[in-house]
């Protein structure tokens, strides 16, 4: 297959060759060339990195070679091809240039996953003048798309591709008007990618760990909050098998913070669904919030790796070998256990369980006083009471204070950005994205705070842990000290820009749009 650009037209289903020739003139104005065979392989994200930035990666493998290529929906390169004949997982496992930086930019720590595969046959044409010289080549592609399960591929359009011939450019347009005006054959798309994926089933950017529930004014409380509630089991259900494969650590982040969201949901949107409904399913999802902790620690510190390693005097970052050593073997250890505990009947279980619940008819037990109300009402009431929580508690957190103040305040800020991710849709977009920006930078500070000082901690547990007698041990120890001497300067910078992103939080400004969202609508 040329992978060049040229033009392209699609196909009747029927037409061979020989129907080809026919058009463009028989015998004498046509011949038949080599026939060889050839694969086109798309990768991105399970997340669908490259798509939503409009690009596509593909592996073409033909007679020639096997090369990685970059492009954009419209088909034009956007990186210098790279030679590859692996199976490109990590941009990282790619040869250094423009591909790989590119790749490494937009996937950050997503794997490159396969998603869809088309094969097919590429037949050599030559139209010939009235000299026998060659003034355009063509090739009859006949294309399927094939499913990664079992079933039967599918077959795509055959397209009649047309490439220029150097010194007979008035030849090539003089046939592509001819296809076009004269025969009427459509256009190709100048890429296979969508039609590939939907003949195999699949919508490309089928899925995104932002929240977007379809929710309506009007629509009674119950209903809406099983719309969100499915919303989420959907996306637990789909980052399960990527999590127990440990594809990259994402799978269980997503799924983590799902889970952390239908629990929020069952504790934060009240009186709605019944009590023992909520009160058995927040003891089962925070199991599987325990469950997933461990390794998802693990995984932090692997990613931050790198960071930490920056962090310290070049002659120094070789010391981190032993705690990454002793955080590789920790997470084999927890992500074991993480896919046992997936696969468990207790885990399935409670998807299932969980799932036929949403979707009956009736649900079991005393309907929530609020179940009937209007969805937009029970929303404004809760966000509104969640919001004047945040505002209460942090005003009475001191720069000097406890720890446990700015925790507290992060978790109640956690709830109200939930409550507020659940129910955006409701609400204009304008006013809503203003208040979404200060929450996030006031959570985004919070979050600093917490971390940098749960990180020192564990940090100081890891060095604890090191082999006395081993003589690099000391150096390790001194390497962690000066990472955890970074982390709580770090920590005591997030609790400096506290008070400035608490005041943005609580301007007058903010107040009167929380006031006008929530609390009218909540009345």
């Amino acid at each position: 297959m040329n992978d060049s650009d040229s033009s392209g037209f699609l196909l009747p289903h029927n037409f061979d060759a020989t129907r080809v020739m026919d058009q463009l003139g028989g015998d004498e104005h046509c011949q038949l060339g080599e026939t060889i065979a050839f694969s086109l392989r798309y990768y991105d994200s399970f997340d669908w990195r490259l798509h939503a930035a409009g690009l596509r990666l593909l592996q073409v493998a033909s007679p020639q070679g096997t090369v990685l290529r970059l492009r954009s929906a419209q088909g034009e390169e956007r990186a210098e091809p790279v030679g590859f004949d692996g199976t490109p997982a990590w941009p990282g496992d790619l040869p250094e240039g423009e591909l790989r930086s590119r790749l490494s930019e937009l996937l950050a720590m997503r794997v490159l996953l396969p998603v869809a595969l088309v094969s097919g046959t590429a037949i050599g044409l030559r139209m010939l003048n009235h000299d026998g010289k060659t003034v355009v080549r063509l090739q009859l592609l006949t294309l399927q798309s094939e499913p990664s399960d079992s079933k039967e591929p599918r077959a795509l359009w055959p397209r009649l591709q047309l490439m220029p011939v150097r010194g007979y450019d008035n030849e090539l347009s003089a046939l592509e008007n001819y296809l076009a005006r004269d025969i009427e054959w459509p256009r190709a798309p100048a890429c296979l990618f969508e039609e590939s994926i939907t003949a195999i089933g699949r919508v490309a950017g089928d899925y995104s760990s932002k929240l977007d529930v379809p929710l309506q004014p009007g629509q009674p409380a119950l209903e809406a909050l099983r719309t969100i509630l499915l919303t989420l089991l959907d996306t637990i259900e789909r980052n399960v098998q990527g999590t127990r494969a440990n594809l990259d650590s994402e799978f269980l982040h997503d799924l983590r913070v799902a889970t952390r969201r239908t629990r929020s949901a069952l504790s934060q949107v009240k009186r709605v669904l019944p009590e023992p409904i909520v009160d058995e399913f927040k003891q089962r999802f925070a199991w599987l919030g325990q469950i997933t902790g461990p390794t998802r620690d693990l995984d932090v510190f692997l990613l931050e790796l790198p960071h930490y390693r920056a962090i310290l005097p070049a002659a120094m970052a070789g010391d981190l070998d032993a705690l990454e050593e002793h955080l590789q073997a920790a997470h084999v250890t927890e992500q074991a256990r993480l896919k046992r505990k997936l696969g468990s009947p207790e885990f399935k279980a409670l998807l299932q369980d969980w799932r036929n619940l949403l979707e009956v008819e009736v649900l079991p037990g005393e309907p929530g006083w609020f179940a009937d109300l209007p969805v937009e009402r029970v929303a404004s009431q809760r966000i509104w009471r969640m919001y004047k929580k945040v505002l209460s508690v942090g005003r009475t957190v001191k720069p000097d204070g406890p720890p446990e103040e700015m925790h507290e305040l992060r978790k109640d800020c956690k709830k109200l950005r939930y409550l507020i991710e659940f129910f955006r849709n409701l609400y204009p977009e304008k006013p809503l994205k203003g208040i979404i920006r200060t929450l996030k930078d006031l959570l985004d500070d919070l979050g600093e705070y917490q971390d940098k000082e749960v990180q020192a901690d564990r940090l100081r547990t890891f060095a604890a842990e090191f082999d006395r007698e081993d003589p690099q041990s000391l150096r390790s120890v001194m390497a962690v000290g000066a990472l955890v001497a970074d982390l709580l300067r770090h920590q005591q910078e997030a609790h400096e820009r506290f008070a400035g992103c608490f005041a943005r939080f609580d301007s007058p400004e903010n107040r009167q749009l929380y006031k006008q969202l929530f609390k009218r609508r909540g009345d």
